[in-house]
């Protein structure tokens, strides 16, 4: 055989040994599968409110394991404040807060709604209604009305107004059932046991939102703040 052959063949069977070599470690250690990440609290665009109280109802029902923990969220009847949505919510035993969830209602004008991070303490719970505030003021208004509106929003929230109108938590199904009958709790949705923080999106149920659910309108005129 001639040397540029020998060399030819040589590298071949190199090249062989490799890619054998790859596939063997690939079975063994198979790379992980991605997260799911459709898990969504909150209701469809264009859905039924009514069939999204009673879709969230269901969440809560027929499970075998009531003490096993769920992410979920809870949706306010009205806008309330942070010291009322504590009481309500906060104050709870076993119920891990992790997301307040704000919107500034103004009749007849569309303002920005904020999910922001809290914490399980009345004093981080009570600091969100300001980091709310925050991020209404970060946000980049497209037109000079949504400027207006952005401060008016921003305003009212550094005010703390009563503008709190839903809380993801973390809890056990038998709490969660729990919060779902009080008064002032107009749904709470549950996601399945196997979904991840952080891994799932938030759709705030608005209080205003009372037939399909969608954009209101938004030809009211901006009150000074």
């Amino acid at each position: 055989m001639k040397v540029p052959a020998r060399t030819t063949v040589l590298a071949v069977a190199v090249l062989v040994f490799v890619v054998g070599g790859l596939y063997v470690v690939g079975r063994l250690n198979p790379a992980p599968s991605a997260p799911v990440t459709t898990d969504i609290l909150g209701p469809e665009n264009g859905e039924q409110v009514s069939d999204y109280i009673v879709r969230a109802a269901q969440s809560l029902e027929g499970t075998s394991s009531p003490d096993s923990a769920r992410w979920a969220m809870v949706s306010l009847s009205a806008p309330v404040s942070v010291g009322a949505a504590w009481d309500l919510v906060g104050s709870r035993q076993r119920v891990m807060l992790s997301q307040n969830i704000f919107n500034v209602p103004i009749d007849r004008v569309q303002t920005p709604t904020v999910v922001v991070p809290t914490g399980n303490t009345s004093e981080s719970f009570a600091a969100s209604v300001q980091v709310g505030a925050q991020a209404v003021t970060s946000r980049t208004p497209g037109t000079p009305r949504a400027e207006q509106v952005n401060e008016v929003a921003a305003r009212r929230l550094q005010a703390s107004c009563s503008c709190l109108i839903g809380i993801v938590v973390r809890a056990d199904v038998a709490q969660l059932r729990s919060i779902a009958g009080k008064p002032g709790i107009r749904a709470v949705q549950a996601l399945p046991p196997d979904a991840l923080a952080g891994l799932f999106t938030v759709i705030p149920l608005l209080p205003s939102a009372t037939t399909v659910v969608g954009p209101g309108p938004d030809d009211g005129e901006v009150p000074a703040a």
